[in-house]
């Protein structure tokens, strides 16, 4: 592989296309920079209000084009989707987490 193809190869990796989950919608695959992107959104709507999971579930659930389908300052939606059942809070999070950038 020439050093060129290897650079194509590895900048065609640094937009995952949004993963389906289990028939419940899609999820953005965190990269690093998403990831430094969400901690820091979090840090900066920190609130004891019981509802992080929710903001961080704002900030990965996508429709199929990868647009999230939230905004993470949405109170009222931050707190629907911190009520969603335990079960179908970990499917999406363990999906984000756990998907092959490559694969999705």
């Amino acid at each position: 592989m020439t050093r060129d193809e290897l650079i194509a190869s590895i900048l065609a990796r640094s937009s995952p296309k949004p993963l389906a989950v289990d028939g419940l919608g899609f999820v953005r695959v965190m990269t690093a920079y998403d990831a430094d992107q969400t901690r820091r959104k979090l840090e900066a709507l920190k609130k004891e209000d019981g509802c992080e999971t929710g903001r961080v579930l704002a900030m990965l659930l996508c429709d199929e084009e990868g647009t999230l389908l939230f905004d993470v300052a949405d109170a009222e939606a931050v707190l629907k989707l911190a009520k969603l059942p335990p079960e179908v809070q970990m499917s999406f999070l363990n999906a984000s987490k756990g998907a092959e950038p490559g694969k999705a």
